[in-house]
């Protein structure tokens, strides 16, 4: 069995085994037109056929597990890497429970280390599941509900305009997000991947508006509203705004729709900029804090040489790896941190480790996701002394992240 690039012939079948995986109470016939594959989508499918065999002479009966990856570019510790994104992992019902999945993520992960992708991003149905192939929770983000007419105290006076966007305002919309989206895991968004993820929708599309002064557009919310004239609620999938006006021109626009909603729910916010903290009553607002996307280093060596670490830090460590998936991985590492870059080498096993990692955790490392100290508190690290805690926690010193696409 083995991975391979997915056919156009083979779309179909792919298209029933994600429907049934993420949508079974549609049942066999839901037609899922509705949303092409921006351009960064890759599909795989893990065949039960030999590794060699012409992709001409794959039958679709074959497949046993499909998956896909959405070729991002992501900041990580302020500059640009590739981050594919994970999605659509499944299998059909004949076919669980036969190590398919895990193998196919094994293969996935091998040709993400083949062709440089040395870090990767995935939002899990079960965050238990993925823990035991190597991923870790990066960050996490609030989902708040409140209703519309408490948004008064963090309203803005009337000034500007709004205006109904389109996908053809693709670009302009861009501008707002590669000016507001500065935190780490921010992807660097192609024209496709606004045109029909941000535009369009499962069901329905939602609503984007934005608001501009003199022509300039400042920010903008993305929102459908659901329920009946019982009750209904404005849900916001993305809100994003330039400063700290803008953000509070869109708040009016979401207060004036207290006529047609009973609640708000914004549905991802940054845990830095909750909007409970700038309420008047934040008792009229729930909060729920909920895990967010889950991120793998690939290729330890070519990771940690790649991402930029902090200029004034000086390290010299020896790292034991422990990852069951890669075996490329799996063992001691010499790390040697100068000048905000590092140099890793695999080490013999005779070497005494300054410190015991695993994959996950080194993951949330490398990204800033959890400190050393938080970690240490747990089995994922274990660290020999105070001196070789304090050159790590130097050199992976936590970051703000804020990785907002779903995938």
């Amino acid at each position: 069995m083995h991975l391979r690039p997915l056919p156009e012939e083979h779309r179909e079948t792919y298209r029933e085994f994600l429907d049934y995986a993420f949508r079974p109470e549609n049942g066999p016939d839901w037609p899922d037109e509705r949303l092409p594959d921006p351009e960064s989508y890759r599909p795989r499918g893990f065949y039960d056929a030999p590794r060699d065999a012409p992709v001409g002479d794959l039958d679709a009966a074959s497949l046993r597990a499909v998956c896909a990856f959405y070729d991002f570019t992501a900041r990580v510790r302020g500059e640009w890497h590739p981050l594919p994104g994970v999605s659509a992992v499944a299998s059909p019902p004949e076919a669980r429970r036969r190590g398919h999945i895990a193998a196919m993520l094994d293969d996935l992960l091998a040709e993400f280390r083949d062709t440089g992708r040395y870090l990767s991003a995935l939002w899990p149905f079960k965050y238990a599941f993925y823990r035991r192939f190597g991923w870790a929770t990066a960050n996490n983000y609030a989902k708040t509900t409140v209703p519309p007419d408490e948004l008064a105290a963090v309203a803005a006076d009337p000034d500007g305009e709004f205006v109904r966007l389109d996908a053809d305002d693709w670009a302009r919309v861009e501008g707002v997000y590669a000016a507001a989206a500065t935190a780490d895991l921010a992807v660097n968004r192609s024209e496709g991947w606004i045109r029909h993820r941000l535009f369009r929708g499962w069901d329905d599309d939602p609503f984007v508006y934005g608001w501009e002064r003199d022509g300039d557009l400042r920010g903008y919310v993305v929102y459908d509203v659901t329920g009946d004239w019982e009750s209904r609620t404005l849900t916001v999938a993305e809100l994003v705004a330039v400063d700290a006006d803008a953000r509070a021109q869109l708040l009016r626009f979401l207060r004036d729709h207290d006529s047609q909603v009973d609640e708000v729910v914004l549905s991802s916010e940054h845990a830095s900029t909750r909007l409970i903290d700038d309420l008047t009553d934040p008792r009229a607002a729930t909060v729920e804090i909920k895990p967010g996307p889950m991120v793998r280093i690939v290729d330890v060596s070519a990771a940690l040489e790649a991402v930029s670490l902090p200029a004034d830090t000086v390290c010299d460590l020896v790292l034991a790896v422990e990852d069951d998936r890669c075996d490329w991985n799996d063992g001691p590492f010499g790390l040697a941190v100068a000048d905000g870059e590092a140099s890793v080498e695999p080490v013999g096993d005779d070497i005494a480790p300054d410190a015991t990692v695993e994959i996950g955790a080194l993951s949330q490392l490398l990204v800033g996701a959890r400190s050393v100290e938080a970690l240490a508190r747990t089995e994922h690290l274990a660290v020999a002394d105070g001196r070789a805690a304090d050159a790590l926690d130097a050199v992976f010193s936590e970051r703000d992240l804020y990785l907002r696409e779903g995938f």
